[in-house]
């Protein structure tokens, strides 16, 4: 019988340059990764570098050129919008995946990026929804039955784990998030949606980030969402918990 494929989403935390977008985009084909993660738009807890923008969708184009699929986050109906149009120029609009983070929580923006999706895009082009920062169940379904409710098809949504808020919890390992599995595996059995799970937010450091992952191990996660980076200590967003490609390398060869 052959084991299922895992869905492997790799890539920076914020797109910085073309030459860091296509830099990761070769060294993550070497690595027989096809989905490199780059964001345009970054939300901050606190003012900062809030991402490069509309500047960089070319970039995102040029690597879709390279056969890579290209995921990014969208907060905005009219980022996607910009995004379609920029991609549409030169790149494989079918080569694109885009997700909704977990600060993302106004269920009007997030039916109306659906619809966007839904009317605008490849039929083949996914919508990943990750959990928002605090647990509750029911609102992490509400989420799933709001961007349903805008008619896009459930076999375009995959779901991803980033753990919960840790604030006020017992927290002996440190996590920048809390991971709560049982709840991850619940909401994926209630959905029949594909779930992966994002070791980097719920570790926030690179040692955390093989933790978690050997944590998630036990559960029926349907693959990772991770973020790599060529000098992860020159990031311009979540430095620490960026995987080098090699550290990258390592971790794949453990999960496959």
């Amino acid at each position: 019988m052959k084991t299922k494929q895992k869905i492997i989403i790799a890539g920076p935390c914020a797109a910085e340059s073309r030459e860091q977008v296509l830099e990761c985009a070769m060294s993550l084909k070497k690595q027989g990764v096809r989905i490199i993660r780059a964001s345009l738009w970054k939300p901050r807890t606190q003012p900062g570098f809030e991402g490069v923008g509309t500047k960089g969708i070319p970039w995102l184009s040029e690597a879709t050129s390279l056969g890579m699929t290209m995921a990014t986050e969208i907060l905005l109906p009219n980022q996607l919008t910009q995004l379609i149009h920029g991609i549409s120029k030169k790149g494989d609009l079918s080569k694109v995946l885009l997700w909704i983070g977990s600060r993302n929580q106004n269920h009007l923006i997030q039916r109306e990026i659906a619809k966007i999706i839904k009317e605008k895009m490849p039929k083949n082009v996914k919508l990943l929804i990750k959990n928002q920062a605090w647990a509750d169940e029911r609102h992490w379904l509400g989420i799933v039955d709001h961007i349903v409710g805008s008619g896009i098809s459930p076999k375009r949504l995959i779901l991803c784990h980033r753990g919960f808020s840790s604030h006020g919890q017992n927290n002996p390992d440190n996590f920048r998030n809390m991971p709560d599995f049982e709840m991850a595996m619940r909401v994926k059995e209630k959905t029949s949606l594909p779930m992966l799970i994002d070791p980097s937010h719920i570790g926030g450091t690179v040692e955390n980030v093989f933790k978690v992952m050997k944590m998630a191990d036990k559960h029926d996660f349907d693959g990772m969402m991770i973020e790599a980076h060529p000098v992860p200590l020159e990031a311009k967003s979540d430095a620490k918990q960026q995987l080098t490609f090699a550290e990258l390398d390592k971790l794949l060869k453990i999960i496959q």
